[in-house]
């Protein structure tokens, strides 16, 4: 058995079952917030990266190239130092970078760093195949520069004895401290860590703590995401610790042309702050809209228990369906239901009344029908020959009788379709053979009935004497309904000539009799040698 709740406490389910949808619906709408969220910071860490990446390369490029311009000097290629160094000051390049020539074999021929009398090293570098045997540009990994004692990387170019040449006499190198690449982060945000990583990993720059970390190798997790990165290709990073050893997320890229790795990464105070955000304000949303529910439900519980106990005084005097006056309480819906109440006691006083009328209209019915019954019986008693003859025909009638009947059952007496009637009527008498032409007409009980004795007559008619009796003939019913007059035109065809009768038989009297006497109308009947024509008129009530 289900257990009964009050209103209050259905109320309070209610605002419960509305207010979890709204919860999941909040759940979702915050997970989605979190994902744009952390697909905003990728996007800005992929901007933060291409943008370090650009600055750099723009940088570099524009070294290379003041290489590029200084290697083809004459000074250059022929090995006159003074006028080298006279060059690389018109340059105007930073204080704290400096020139190297180097010959082949290792031996420096110039190092601007020095005094033009100082003794000069002897030392191969790992690009050395690259300058002197290909010809490129080599771009160096962090070192550090026992010269200027700091960390240096650098650029080194070929130098030909010709321009075009295809020999290689000397290479040329600019000295760039690790320093340097700090003024590419001068736009990061806060929040935000900024490395630029070597080809095997060790730290050219970063911020923060550049000159704490500068030199050491970049954090495990985040070598073992990018050690396999080929240049010119990037992505993004997850569940990456920093050298602090604190979880971060972020991009990195590795450059098409020195093969070093930008990694960008946001701290837990970016990336987790949206996420402690939209839980506090959810869960503070979340307890004041369940308690906001719970309070409604029990306020609006209580206004709704007192209209309904209003009402159920109402509903004892409906019982007794005394008249009563409506309830007005502050619920539009309990005040509809006592208005209905009110003319429902009305409506069932009225069909009390109604009721002794509808027993006295069926016993009016009932005996209408049974002085049919009566009349059809005597009259056909007089036609017949016999008993046998008697009772085919009197139970045909009868039928026809109740088929009427059925008729209006169906339509609760309010009518019957005339087209309907015919059909059922003339059905026993090869209605294959009967076609029907005529609007929609709807015919009261009386005439109903009536018109369907009638009907029912001229078909036992047709297929005794008239068109039906014959193989090939046929009947064609068409009628007509105009200013409350219904004309109704039977044409027969295809039969045996036809001709008055002798003398009227039952089926006669009762068609007269039923139009003229019952329904008020009149006949016309024609015997042509083609067949029956009949024309029927019967005014129709309004």
């Amino acid at each position: 058995m289900q257990k009964a709740r009050s209103i209050t406490g259905h109320l309070r389910l209610y605002a419960l079952a509305l207010a979890f949808p709204i919860l999941l619906m909040s759940i979702f709408i915050g997970w989605a917030y979190l994902h744009q969220e952390a697909r905003r910071i990728d996007r800005v860490a992929e901007a933060q990266v291409a943008a370090v990446a650009a600055d750099i390369e723009s940088r570099l490029e524009g070294l290379r190239g003041a290489l590029t311009v200084l290697s083809v000097s004459p000074s250059v290629v022929g090995g006159d130092v003074a006028e080298i160094r006279r060059h690389i000051k018109q340059i105007g390049m930073p204080d704290d970078f400096w020139f190297v020539l180097r010959d082949p074999g290792g031996q420096q021929l110039m190092n601007t760093k020095l005094p033009p009398d100082a003794a000069l090293p002897k030392f191969a570098s790992e690009g050395d195949d690259l300058i002197f045997e290909q010809g490129r540009t080599y771009y160096a990994n962090l070192i550090w520069g026992p010269v200027g004692r700091t960390w240096i990387t650098g650029i080194a170019i070929p130098v030909r004895s010709a321009p075009g040449g295809a020999g290689v006499t000397s290479s040329l190198s600019v000295i760039i401290p690790a320093a340097y690449f700090k003024q590419a982060f001068d736009r990061v945000p806060a929040g935000w860590i900024v490395a630029i990583n070597d080809r095997n990993g060790a730290i050219i720059a970063r911020s923060p703590s550049h000159d704490e970390w500068v030199g050491k190798p970049m954090s495990r997790t985040g070598w073992e995401v990018t050690k396999d990165v080929p240049p010119g290709a990037g992505g993004l990073w997850r569940d990456v610790y920093s050298l602090e050893g604190i979880r971060v997320q972020g991009a990195y890229h590795r450059m098409a042309s020195t093969g070093w790795l930008i990694g960008v990464s946001a701290l837990p105070e970016v990336y987790e702050s949206p996420r402690r955000s939209i839980l506090l304000i959810g869960g503070a949303a979340a307890m004041v809209s369940l308690l906001s529910a719970a309070l409604l439900a029990g306020f609006m519980g209580r206004r709704i228990t007192g209209a309904i106990n209003a009402l159920q005084v109402k509903a004892a005097a409906m019982r007794e369906m005394r008249d009563m006056d409506v309830p007005r309480t502050s619920l539009q819906e309990v005040n509809a239901v006592g208005t209905i109440m009110r003319d429902t006691a009305r409506v069932l006083r009225r069909r009390e009344e109604q009721q002794a009328t509808l027993i006295q209209e069926l016993n009016h019915r009932v005996k209408n029908t049974l002085a049919t019954v009566q009349s059809i019986s005597r009259m056909t008693m007089k036609t017949s020959g016999g008993l046998s003859s008697f009772d085919e025909a009197f139970s045909a009638r009868l039928m026809a009788l109740s088929a009427t009947h059925n008729l209006l059952t169906v339509s609760a007496w309010s009518g019957v379709d005339l087209k309907e009637l015919l059909t059922v009527e003339l059905k026993p008498f090869q209605s294959s053979r009967v076609s029907f032409s005529g609007p929609h007409v709807t015919l009261p009980s009386n005439v109903a009935i009536a018109l369907g004795m009638v009907v029912h007559e001229m078909g036992t008619n047709a297929a005794k004497y008239g068109a039906l009796k014959a193989d090939e003939g046929e009947v064609r019913i068409e009628w007509s309904a105009e200013r409350g007059v219904l004309r109704l035109e039977w044409r027969e065809a295809g039969g045996a000539p036809v001709a008055p009768p002798a003398r009227a038989g039952f089926g006669s009297r009762l068609i007269e009799r039923t139009i003229r006497g019952e329904l008020q109308g009149t006949i016309e009947r024609t015997f042509d040698r083609s067949g029956l024509r009949a024309v029927l008129t019967i005014p129709m009530p309004a």
